[in-house]
């Protein structure tokens, strides 16, 4: 009998201990490698000439998914390093972001991004490109836009980088 006793205890400790861990899912990680060089129309368009943009570096994305399978969550970041180029000459920025999405119970979800995006400085003019600060955009299970909230400065001064990119005569 104490050892019917024993076993019982013990196998209900051991369904207490696995319980927890048995019921978190792991996250899936992948990391994505970039490096992609293409001539942005709007830029080339304001500067006159055509102007190439090298985006390098990675994305690391983390799904999180729920008991059944289904996503919860999803934390993308990105660690690039962007380059613009013209007529000899080269503008260097950085983007370090996160992107966070998250999946409610009625389907809806919302994508935040906070961090750098393309921070770009000119000698002389400053940060002329990028923002940094805080996106939120909330959409229906049918991806529609429910709201948007936006912190932190905003910067796209084309003629500043268009200067800086531009040849000059010798």
């Amino acid at each position: 009998m104490n050892r019917r006793i024993l076993v019982t205890l013990g196998l209900a400790g051991l369904l207490a201990a696995s319980a927890g861990p048995a019921s978190a899912v792991e996250p899936v990680v992948e990391t994505i490698p970039i490096d992609v060089t293409f001539s942005p129309p709007l830029l080339s368009a304001a500067c006159g000439f055509t102007v190439q943009r090298h985006v390098e570096g990675s994305l690391t994305v983390r799904s999180f998914y729920d008991g059944q399978g289904a996503l919860a969550r999803e934390l993308t970041q990105f660690h690039l390093v962007e380059t613009l180029s013209a007529n000899g000459r080269s503008l260097t920025g950085t983007t370090s972001q996160q992107i966070l999405v998250k999946v409610f119970d009625d389907g809806s979800y919302s994508v935040a991004w906070a961090g750098t995006d393309f921070k770009l400085a000119v000698a002389g003019a400053g940060i002329v490109f990028g923002s940094t600060g805080r996106l939120l955009i909330t959409f229906t299970a049918g991806n529609d836009v429910i709201d948007v909230r936006e912190s932190g400065p905003s910067h796209a001064d084309l003629a500043a980088i268009c200067d800086a990119l531009e040849s000059q005569a010798p």
